[in-house]
């Protein structure tokens, strides 16, 4: 058996060996882009690069006025007003056959993004390619029946059969580890039926996207997601969720009323749902009352805690602001906390589980104004609580290198095993987050351009992401983007990551261990080129 200096020098290398950030994967087109929505404003005409999140049979309702802050922001941040509400056809409407019913189409979209790392040459900088080819079956045989199937390739062309990617969040591409095995690699995104029942409740059954809550940066009452979304990604990857909805709206009041049973692990937990009491249960209640509109919801399931959320917005003045809070208590997964170093443990982290009432609160608003006749500035900011979050920044290489601990069953050799793959959750470690940002839409005569300035920071470990987004509308058909994003704050913190290699550890890494190793990014930049096809 190995002494515990030798065992505590194995798993710091093999720490120093994992990448630095997990990722989450890429985003998928709107589908209001995809297959139409009522028209739009004409001063919130821009083509949206974001997806609109309703997987539903026919296109989202009409939000209130004080929810209705312009497709602009709808564009970065996903739907707006009540994304789920699928309103009814007009009374007396006549069933009829499509003369087209099905549809195929898709989009391409091919990006390439480098990172600057302190003390890296730039030969050595980071540099990625994550492609993606989205193609969409979308069947309406009539106005009562809509089946719909999205796929996705993905394909990089610089990883190879050893390498795995190394972004960071600001690079707004949080890609999976992939390696040239997987490369190029198939997701299944969407795989949903929508109909309704006498033209009073309305079902989608199958693999679909549903967002409850406001938040424009955060989130954490977007239950029916298993991961967070990146703030910061311009394209949202996640997956649908397996699960049957049925809406019931209550025209008379604009109210509306869901009620959800999920298929598959709300935690993201690789946990089968093979089982009646495993199937998670919930709903949530849209109600109304003037310019304002309050969101209830709950979601049960077996082997985790209940999760109840709240969310209100509303018009003052010229403002909109906004409010969400996930009313829950303990988390998903573990806690870690500094302990005393043994020999199977030499990080010296122990779980623990929090106890009581853990909120996450997000409160926010925008305002916009016109600087001339046919301009207008939009500028919003939001803030962000989380109880369970972690104070301190030391723990992150342990977090990110998915809470290693050395196994002994062998003791000739020695193995490192995560306890937990999916510690490191960017934007969601710290206690306390805040976001600002700043749009121009079509500024003066540049009708088809769009600049976004941005600022994220983690207020506990104090490092922050400033960003700026251009987007182009080009021969018709070809968007341009572009960003570049520089990070600032505490060397070490979540949004500037960076971890020593421990002394000695190289030689454990190999002959020529990567020189980005724990190294703290200074600035991101990117371009990607996208075709709706």
């Amino acid at each position: 058996m190995p002494s515990p200096r030798t065992a505590a020098l194995l798993a710091a290398a093999a720490l120093c060996a994992l990448p630095g950030r997990p990722a989450s994967a890429q985003d998928r087109p709107s589908e209001d882009d995809l297959f139409g929505a009522p028209a739009a404003p004409p001063a919130a005409a821009a083509p949206a690069p974001e997806a609109t999140r309703g997987a539903e049979g026919t296109a989202p309702a009409p939000a209130p006025a004080a929810r209705d802050r312009g497709d602009v922001e709808a564009e970065l941040f996903g739907s707006r007003g009540s994304p789920n509400a699928v309103p009814p056809p007009p009374e007396g409407i006549i069933s009829r056959e499509r003369e087209d019913p099905l549809r195929i189409g898709g989009q391409l979209y091919l990006r390439t993004i480098g990172t600057w790392q302190e003390g890296v040459d730039p030969a050595d900088w980071y540099l990625a390619s994550p492609n993606l080819l989205d193609t969409y079956l979308d069947a309406r045989p009539n106005d009562r029946v809509r089946a719909f199937v999205l796929g996705r390739m993905s394909y990089d062309p610089t990883l190879s059969r050893t390498s795995v990617a190394l972004t960071q969040p600001s690079a707004g591409v949080t890609e999976s580890a992939a390696t040239a095995a997987s490369n190029p690699r198939g997701t299944l995104d969407q795989l949903w039926v929508n109909f309704d029942l006498g033209r009073r409740a309305f079902v989608t059954a199958g693999k679909q996207h549903v967002k409850w809550g406001v938040g424009k940066f955060w989130n954490p009452t977007d239950f029916l997601h298993p991961s967070k979304r990146d703030p910061l990604a311009v394209y949202d990857a996640r997956s649908g969720t397996s699960m049957v909805k049925v809406h019931v709206p209550w025209e008379a009041r604009g109210w509306n009323f869901y009620g959800v049973l999920a298929f598959e692990d709300l935690a993201g937990e690789a946990r089968a749902t093979d089982r009646v009491g495993r199937v998670g249960a919930g709903g949530r209640a849209e109600l109304v009352a003037g310019t304002a509109e309050l969101g209830l919801d709950a979601m049960v399931q077996d082997g985790h805690r209940p999760r109840f959320g709240v969310d209100l917005s509303g018009g003052l003045g010229d403002f909109d602001l906004y409010a969400e809070a996930a009313l829950r208590t303990g988390t998903d997964g573990p806690r870690w906390r500094k302990t005393a170093p043994t020999l199977t443990d030499p990080f010296g982290y122990a779980p623990y589980e929090p106890r009581g009432f853990t909120p996450q609160i997000v409160l926010g608003g925008s305002w916009s104004a016109n600087y001339s006749d046919e301009d207008a500035v939009l500028v919003g900011a939001e803030y962000f609580f989380d109880d369970a979050g972690y104070s301190d920044a030391d723990v992150y290489p342990f977090l990110a290198a998915g809470a290693p601990r050395l196994d002994l069953t062998n003791p000739a050799a020695p193995a490192l095993v995560q306890q937990d793959p999916t510690a490191f959750r960017p934007f969601y470690l710290g206690r306390h987050y805040a976001g600002t940002f700043v749009t121009l839409p079509k500024p003066g005569r540049w009708n088809n351009t769009i600049f976004t300035l941005s600022a994220l920071g983690n207020l506990s470990d104090r490092t922050f992401v400033v960003r700026l987004d251009h987007s182009v509308l080009a021969l018709t058909y070809l968007r341009v983007e572009t960003f570049v994003a520089g990070h600032m704050g505490r060397k070490g913190g979540e949004l500037r990551f960076a971890y020593e290699v421990p002394a000695g550890a190289a030689a454990f890494l190999g002959a020529s261990p990567d020189p980005r190793l724990g190294k703290a990014p200074v600035l991101d930049a990117g371009v990607a080129l996208r075709v709706s096809l």
